[in-house]
């Protein structure tokens, strides 16, 4: 949204005041840490997700299967289209779950590595000595570039969509610059990456996954727009690397379609 930073008004009196938006800018949240906000969680909606149900509470007008939502950003993303990220920041954890039907909530724990009691199952599951389980997850921290502006998130891929996570860390390895001194790799978020979804299925099972593309290098030197975005995917990056972002899960209906696929 554009609008004008500075604002010249009467008073109740008829005197003039100015009223500066951008002398203000930040005020009233001098003392909010980075601790103190989320990262929101963007997903696949699935066939039996309950945004896609208009009997559920969750649902949202338009969600279709192969969509990418937040709730958080109240925004579809066509997945054929896909969406637009800057990459800030990657990492892999094993956050532990109970069984869908006994929660619907957040992990009960992160674990950096699986557990020395953890038994492997399959597509990066394992299952501990109480009952729950940890998943090998990666996690990409995110500029999402929408219609409406861009915001931070956090994607995270599992189990089928692992194989899509892999690809765009090679996607990412793989970029190279060149300055005076030859050639080099920049920071991930030196380039804008599109992610859109695919269909996939398994005996009479179906759902998407992610189908990650490259798009451009930013040109931060002539493009006011793409130095923001650099400049908005650094600041994550760091406020990611120092632990001071966390992805933002929320309380969920069960949604027994996923329990095996995403």
């Amino acid at each position: 949204m554009s609008t004008e930073s500075t604002i010249v008004k009467k008073d109740n009196a008829g005197a003039l005041s100015t009223i500066n938006l951008r002398a203000d800018s930040g005020k009233g949240t001098e003392e909010m840490q980075s601790s103190d906000r989320s990262t929101p969680i963007l997903k696949i909606l699935h066939q039996l997700s309950p945004e896609c149900n208009s009997r559920s509470a969750k649902y949202v007008d338009g969600a279709q299967p192969g969509m990418i939502y937040a709730s958080s950003f109240g925004s579809l993303v066509n997945g054929e289209k896909g969406l637009d990220i800057i990459v800030s920041h990657f990492q892999t954890r094993y956050p532990e779950w109970q069984e869908r039907g006994d929660s619907t909530a957040a992990p009960v724990g992160t674990h950096l590595n699986p557990p020395a009691d953890a038994m492997e199952e399959k597509g990066g599951r394992y299952r501990l000595s109480n009952g729950n389980y940890v998943e090998k997850t990666m996690y990409f921290y995110v500029i999402a570039i929408l219609e409406n502006g861009s915001r931070s998130a956090v994607i995270p891929m599992r189990s089928s969509n692992l194989t899509p996570g892999r690809d765009l860390n090679d996607k990412i390895s793989n970029l190279r610059m060149v300055d005076d001194k030859g050639s080099f790799q920049p920071a991930s978020f030196t380039a804008k990456f599109n992610l859109k979804t695919a269909p996939k299925s398994w005996g009479d099972k179906s759902w998407h996954v992610y189908k990650p593309s490259f798009v451009k290098m930013l040109d931060v030197v002539s493009n006011p727009q793409d130095a923001e975005l650099y400049q908005a995917g650094q600041k994550l990056q760091q406020e990611v690397s120092k632990g001071s972002t966390q992805p933002k899960y929320e309380k969920v209906e069960a949604d027994k379609s996923k329990k095996d696929i995403i």
